[in-house]
């Protein structure tokens, strides 16, 4: 009975924290795009915040990589750097959304649909910003590359993930961690939903039934907080 006895050896690759990415510019491509749906919002300065459909995205930096314990590169693990935002039409043109969508599309030939930009390359904009005695990495902006960049542009070494709420997809929504989970089952259209009944849950809710997304006028243009993926 030896193969029932658990063994002490062979633990987890112990996580190396791993430091913060240096500000500047890097190439990189979009490998994860999630709908968050309707979420409610914090207050700001004392004041209630109408909710907002957010979406995220995460961008992998093609030549950018996690550290090993000896402070070697992992080359098969880039690192990446994600964005939560308020998500609105391309009417909303001061919108961190129209923004990011535009970089990837200038010419809008994809008639709004983000999900087209899924794997397309980008120069993504890192600041460190910093909380208390923390640094965060962020994403201030992202632009288009040159043609002939972006035709040397590694390809990604992750599988792209598209994420969408009116068509959601049981084994991406299950792929991702369970902080990003919960957080699309808070949606406050959650209940009634495609991805309740999909998880087995009620039946799916009319999409008429559905409370409205805020106004334009709504908008809160700033980002959500980023996070680079530990893997």
């Amino acid at each position: 009975y030896m193969a029932l006895i658990a063994p002490k050896g062979n633990k987890e690759r112990k996580f190396v924290e791993q430091p913060n990415i240096a500000a500047g510019v890097y190439p990189g491509r979009l490998v994860q795009i999630i709908d968050f749906g309707l979420q409610p919002q914090k207050p700001y300065k004392g004041q209630d915040k109408a909710p907002a459909h957010e979406i995220g995205l995460t961008y992998e930096l093609v030549d950018t990589f996690m550290l090993d314990e000896q402070g070697n590169e992992i080359e098969d693990k880039p690192r990446w750097i994600s964005e939560t935002l308020p998500f609105y039409g391309l009417y909303a043109d001061k919108a961190k959304s129209t923004q990011r969508y535009l970089a990837f599309d200038p010419n809008q030939e994809w008639g709004g649909n983000f999900a087209q930009a899924i794997t397309q390359p980008v120069n993504v904009t890192i600041v460190n910003n910093k909380v208390g005695e923390k640094v965060y990495d962020n994403v201030a902006s992202i632009a288009p590359m040159r043609p002939r960049d972006a035709d040397k542009c590694p390809e990604l070494k992750n599988p792209p993930k598209v994420f969408d709420l009116d068509n959601p997809d049981k084994a991406v929504f299950e792929s991702f961690p369970e902080w990003i989970r919960e957080k699309i089952k808070g949606n406050l259209n959650f209940a009634g939903s495609p991805l309740e009944k999909l998880l087995g849950g009620a039946k799916s809710t009319p999409v008429a039934e559905k409370t409205p997304a805020p106004k334009a006028e709504e908008a809160p243009w700033e980002d959500g907080a980023s996070e680079d993926n530990p893997y």
